[in-house]
């Protein structure tokens, strides 16, 4: 039976992606990654609500007028209703969101340097002599770093509902102690990623 013309077309694309560095793989993992954070981010948004103790019905909520890096470092203040143990945890939390966030940008709106190995996203690269009101990064992609990635924003979710949670109901804030270890994880994972250039240039690495 004769396939779909969409059908047909888009299977010769995932044909010619593969050829960059992209086999079936690694695009599940570009979209695994793609959905976990875009859960995160939703998530993030009421967490932050709760944490403020913002009343949002009938209003414009704050949110709605900053980025999503003013929501992570708003995540990461030291909230007076959780002990301190837990306010370090979401401080952490704040910190690997920035560079996963960093990370997640350059892989979805960057531009790609193919690779049968190891691909790269290069954002804000300023090829044309052109000024950039942020600065360049880029992210690097395999089947191990992206791993790394979906793990790290896997726990980042996590966070968020357990504190969006505990505001609710303060016995529940050993959820979020629980988490330390998976944090401090993701900690050092999103900042391998963003920082894995650098990296791989110090001898020490």
């Amino acid at each position: 039976m004769k396939l779909p013309k969409h059908t047909e077309r888009s299977q010769a694309i995932l044909a010619r992606v593969a050829n960059w560095g992209f086999p079936d793989d690694v695009l599940q993992r570009v979209g695994a990654l793609a959905l976990v954070w875009g859960q995160f981010e939703s998530n993030l948004e009421t967490a932050v609500w709760a944490l403020r103790g913002d009343d949002v019905a009938g209003t414009r909520p704050w949110t709605d007028k900053t980025s999503i890096s003013d929501w992570i470092k708003e995540l990461g203040k030291p909230w007076p209703q959780f002990p301190v143990p837990a306010q370090q945890i979401l401080e952490t939390a704040s910190l690997a969101a920035l560079d996963l966030m960093d990370y997640r940008h350059a892989v979805v709106h960057g531009a790609m340097l193919p690779s049968s190995t190891m691909p790269t996203f290069i954002r804000n690269p300023g090829w044309h002599g052109e000024v950039r009101k942020r600065p360049s990064h880029d992210a690097h992609v395999d089947r191990n770093l992206l791993d790394m990635a979906i793990d790290s924003a896997w726990t980042l979710c996590q966070v968020v509902i357990a504190a969006r949670t505990a505001c609710a109901d303060p016995a529940k804030i050993a959820a979020i102690d629980a988490l330390k270890s998976h944090v401090s994880r993701a900690r050092s994972m999103a900042s391998e990623l963003r920082h894995l250039t650098a990296l791989m240039n110090d001898d020490r690495y």
